[in-house]
C-alpha cells in the first residue's frame, strides 16, 4: 500500500477456550484482541495494493489441541491450537499451513486491485464491506457486494476493488476461511493473465 494510503485499523478478535478448573468456556488471554494487517504478498517487482489479517489458523484439520490444561491433558498437549497460531504472528502468512486452516481479512483499498493468482486452497468467502469485480483467467466476471459468498476451488482469480467513495470510504474488505485443498498448500502470484 502505498503511503497516502489509509491504513487499516486494528482487527479486534477474540478466542474462547475452557476454564481448566471448572470445565466452562471462558475467552482466552493467550493471545492479545488486536491484530495488525500487514502488505499482501504480490508478484516480485510489483507495489503491494492490498493488507491482510491473520485473525486465526490451524496446523491440523480436524483441529487438535483444544483443551485446556488439566489433570488428564498436559499442559504440552493443551492448546495447541492457539500455541501454534501465537508462534506465526512474529511471521504470518495470509495462507493456511499445510494440512490446517486460516482465517484472514483482506482489505483492499479504492481504485486498487489484487493481481491475477492462485490458492491451491478451498477458500470460503464473504464481502463485509463494499463491493468487487471478481475476475478469472477465462476473463468472466462477477460483481459481489457486502453480504455475497464465493467459494474459491483452487482456480486463478484477480479481485477489482468497485466500492463507490460514500461506501465505506471506498475500501473492499472480505473475510476469507482457507482449507487444505489436497496438494501442498501454495500460491502462485506470478500470472499475468490479468492487469487491473
Amino acid at each position: 500500500m502505498s503511503a497516502e494510503q489509509r491504513q487499516p485499523e486494528l482487527l479486534h478478535r477474540i478466542i474462547t477456550t475452557h476454564d481448566p478448573t471448572s470445565g466452562r468456556a471462558i475467552f482466552s488471554d493467550a493471545v492479545g484482541e488486536e491484530v495488525s494487517f500487514t502488505g499482501f504478498p504480490v508478484p516480485p517487482g510489483k507495489p503491494t495494493t492490498s493488507a491482510y489479517a491473520l485473525a486465526f489458523n490451524t496446523n491440523t484439520f480436524p483441529v487438535q489441541g483444544l483443551s485446556p490444561p488439566s489433570s488428564a491433558t498436559p499442559e504440552s498437549k493443551a492448546n495447541l491450537d492457539i500455541k501454534q497460531y501465537h508462534s506465526q504472528l512474529s511471521d504470518p502468512s495470509p495462507l493456511n499451513p499445510p494440512n490446517g486452516t486460516s482465517c484472514t481479512i483482506i482489505e483492499v483499498p479504492p481504485g486498487s486491485a489484487v493481481p491475477m493468482h492462485r490458492t491451491e486452497t478451498l477458500d470460503y468467502g464473504v464481502i463485509i464491506d463494499g463491493a468487487t469485480e471478481l475476475v478469472l483467467d477465462s476473463g468472466e466476471k462477477k460483481l459481489m457486494k457486502k453480504g455475497d459468498v464465493f467459494v474459491q476451488r483452487g482456480t486463478a482469480h484477480a479481485w477489482r476493488n468497485v466500492t463507490a467513495k460514500e461506501d465505506n470510504f471506498g475500501v473492499l474488505r472480505v473475510f476469507f476461511v482457507q482449507l487444505e485443498g489436497g496438494k501442498v498448500v501454495s500460491q502462485d502470484l506470478n500470472l499475468s493473465l490479468y492487469e487491473a
